[in-house]
């Protein structure tokens, strides 16, 4: 077996080499200021491994940007934290995306951004899917909420606070309201705005091991 790990899939067996990870990404975008010099820009994710039912979060602060070209690196960002080949299915809240992206829209402008997109496409299967933004869907709420965060506070977000966040956001994930995730990154929020700190190291989810993982190499 030269080692490699099976993995029983559909009734089928696989090697952890050739296993291809299911993941579904709700990526959005924020930008305070949207078409001024003092636009802040960042996107945010929430990203699961289908396989594994574990979470993964994107808080980037992206600059001076516009609100189209965040939306446009929100998708990337998220593609390019796979770690091996994925069927991916992103949904998104811009219908500028998702159109572009489908064939039905030209890319005439912003195309730095659409090759940046395109190229953190590569050796995935994507589907792309518009999806109403603010409608209650607990995962593209969370997305917003990273994204507006990070722009308010102008940075990304620290790699343990996304851990520590991604676990309160499994807690909720078959509830309608995501309050205590809320709660907790008001929390880190206002201590960056105070000390332009972090907690510091939180407990990272439990991952189940029988699936190699969409995050990691």
């Amino acid at each position: 077996m030269n080692g490699l790990t099976l993995i029983t899939q559909g009734g089928g067996m696989e090697t952890a080499e050739n296993y291809t990870p299911v993941v579904t990404i709700y990526a959005d975008a924020s930008c305070l200021g949207n078409g001024t010099g003092d636009a802040s820009a960042s996107c945010g994710a929430v990203m699961i491994d289908r396989n594994r039912m574990e979470l993964k979060l994107i808080a980037k602060y992206l600059g001076s940007l516009t609100n189209q070209q965040a939306e446009i690196l929100a998708c990337a960002q998220a593609l390019k934290t796979l770690r091996r080949p994925c069927h991916a299915e992103v949904f998104s809240d811009s219908k500028y995306v998702i159109d572009t992206m489908n064939g039905k829209n030209r890319m005439k402008t912003n195309r730095p951004f659409w090759g940046e997109l395109i190229e953190a496409s590569y050796g995935h299967h994507v589907t792309w899917r518009w999806m109403k933004g603010h409608d209650g869907v607990t995962f593209q709420e969370a997305a917003d909420r990273l994204a507006r965060t990070s722009s308010s506070i102008k940075t990304d977000l620290a790699a343990e606070d996304l851990d520590f966040l991604a676990e309160q956001l499994s807690k909720e994930s078959n509830r309608l309201s995501i309050r205590s995730f809320e709660i907790e990154l008001d929390k880190i929020a206002s201590r960056h705005e105070m000390v332009g700190g972090n907690p510091g190291p939180a407990p990272g989810l439990a991952r189940p091991a029988a699936f190699p993982s969409a995050f990691s190499a």
